[in-house]
């Protein structure tokens, strides 16, 4: 069993009653230390300065970041080590939000209304595995494949129960030491024994790191097929399909997963980019626009992504002439970009150039010389790199 008392604990709750609930509940299993943040950033700010065994955390959480984007960041910045449990609090059952929250890998997660029995079996569960994965987990946050991969086999031995989910971490780290023909060897092996949909994705994905495309292609797709929620397999069948030029096929499975798992903002941005090199400029709007709403809250939130979405603005003007709510999207995106424009030169020369070249794509040539002499302005003081000549060109000067 257990010890509770031994353990630390973050409670994230934005309910006041939810939240003094759940304290009592794990008071009442034992642990004496508990953290409670009722926030995102503030849980944020513990997490970065405190290690805790088990993080609970809500999904709602009021304004700012939800539960998923918490997780997001959490993983993206490293902030919480494999050793810790991590268990979601949700209310809802909606397939976005199971979708979005599995993405990120929790360690599981409870639907509330739920009682003090099953949230302890839960977490005796949970926490008695991260203890016999140990020092395995000890080893992947040190990024130390190779020892991962020795105390799998020990961990195996001891608790053979274990040893799907050992052979899966083998496999990961296997990729992540680029030893693909023995992670394709493993998951082969794996497959034969019991066909679990991680050993057809892993087997995918090692035939697509040693470029056979066609057989990674078809185990996507057989996976796709046998389970159509395990959402990164659409993500791993376009980076298939645009490895081999396929550009409109590989579009379209990544708008298939977005209906499935649409806050995932990586997928929005990827979409988007994919969407501007076909020049498909609506469909490159809207994912940038949705991406732009996403990263409000995002660990992922950068320059490029405001100026991907005023770039589509522009490449919609090349073709039509824009709606309102169009140019009023534009305006928006631009003031967001101004918070980026003293981050770097090429972000301010960016903005610049998008600025002229839409009023250039709308025939506006009195506002289109305007912006150029702001561009002009910031080359002088150093604050931009020099108007590009094709663009002289095109404003005749």
């Amino acid at each position: 069993m257990i010890d509770f008392s031994t353990k630390k604990a973050i409670l994230i709750e934005d309910m006041a009653e939810a939240r003094i609930l759940q304290k009592k509940m794990l008071t009442d299993f034992g642990f004496k230390s508990i953290d409670i943040a009722m926030k995102a950033e503030s849980a944020i700010e513990l997490l970065r300065n405190n290690s805790y065994d088990l993080i609970l955390s809500d999904y709602n959480l009021g304004n700012g970041k939800d539960g998923q984007q918490l997780l997001e960041e959490v993983r993206c910045s490293a902030l919480i080590p494999n050793t810790s449990t991590y268990l979601m609090v949700t209310a809802e059952t909606s397939i976005e939000m199971v979708m979005g929250a599995i993405e990120y890998q929790p360690d599981g997660y409870i639907t509330k209304p739920f009682s003090q029995a099953l949230l302890q079996r839960r977490l005796l569960k949970l926490l008695e595995n991260k203890e016999k994965l140990k020092n395995i987990n000890i080893a992947l946050d040190t990024k130390n494949y190779d020892v991962a991969i020795q105390e799998c086999r020990i961990t195996i031995e001891k608790y053979p129960f274990l040893q799907g989910k050992c052979n899966r971490i083998i496999g990961e780290c296997y990729i992540a030491l680029e030893e693909y023909d023995k992670a394709k060897k493993l998951y082969s092996k794996e497959l034969k024994k019991q066909k679990m949909p991680w050993s057809l994705f892993g087997l995918a994905k090692t035939h697509l790191l040693l470029k056979e495309y066609a057989a990674a292609e078809t185990k996507l797709k057989q996976l796709m097929l046998d389970n159509k929620f395990f959402v990164n397999a659409y993500d791993w069948l376009a980076k298939c399909l645009i490895a081999q030029g396929r550009h409109t096929e590989a579009q379209a499975v990544l708008i298939d997963a977005l209906e499935r798992s649409p806050k995932s903002i990586l997928r929005q941005i990827e979409l988007g980019r994919l969407s501007l090199d076909l020049k498909d400029y609506h469909l490159a709007e809207i994912s940038f626009r949705r991406a732009v709403f996403l990263a409000k809250h995002s660990c992922f939130n950068s320059s490029d992504i405001y100026l991907n979405h005023l770039r589509a603005i522009v490449g919609i003007a090349s073709q039509q002439e824009l709606l309102p709510r169009q140019k009023e999207s534009f305006k928006s995106t631009l003031k967001k970009v101004e918070v980026f424009l003293s981050e770097s030169i090429e972000t301010n020369t960016a903005a610049h150039e998008i600025k002229v070249q839409l009023y250039l794509n709308q025939n506006d040539k009195i506002n289109a010389t305007d912006a150029f002499s702001l561009w002009e302005d910031d080359f002088k003081s150093g604050a931009a790199s020099q108007p590009y000549n094709e663009i002289k060109e095109q404003l005749s000067l």
